[in-house]
């Protein structure tokens, strides 16, 4: 009894690894967009436009140098502080790492403004183009 107690406690120990190892595998290959694929070419300058969110229009200011997004500045001032303001917050740091929308997730509970960052972005984008 007790070595069948101990042949099971080890081999739920291989399992527990072996599935440990393949989650971070998949972790690893299904992460968000780094920041060295900020590659797209675009013209020196800083763009700015808006799009409506949830309680009004949210304003997005993307500088561009050296053809790369450096920076991203949004001012959802009008939103609700807590979940717009939060969300822009967070939004303006992924989408400067990124630098497009292509991989950046709508924060929850913040979707309307997130989609109108997201409008906003592209626009200033295509304005570099």
């Amino acid at each position: 009894m007790k070595r069948r107690l101990t042949r099971n406690a080890i081999l739920m120990a291989i399992v527990t690894l072996i599935m440990g190892i393949g989650l971070s595998l998949y972790i690893a290959s299904t992460g968000t967009v780094p920041a060295a694929d900020n590659a797209a070419s675009y013209t020196d300058g800083t763009y700015t436009a808006s799009a409506h969110g949830c309680l009004s229009d949210v304003a997005v200011t993307v500088t561009i140098t050296g053809g790369k997004v450096t920076d991203v500045d949004i001012d959802a001032s009008g939103e609700t502080p807590e979940l717009g303001g939060n969300a822009a917050a967070a939004l303006a740091e992924q989408l400067t790492e990124a630098g497009t929308t292509t991989g950046v997730d709508a924060v929850a509970g913040a979707t309307m403004t997130s989609d109108a960052v997201f409008t906003a972005m592209d626009d200033c984008l295509s304005q570099a183009q």
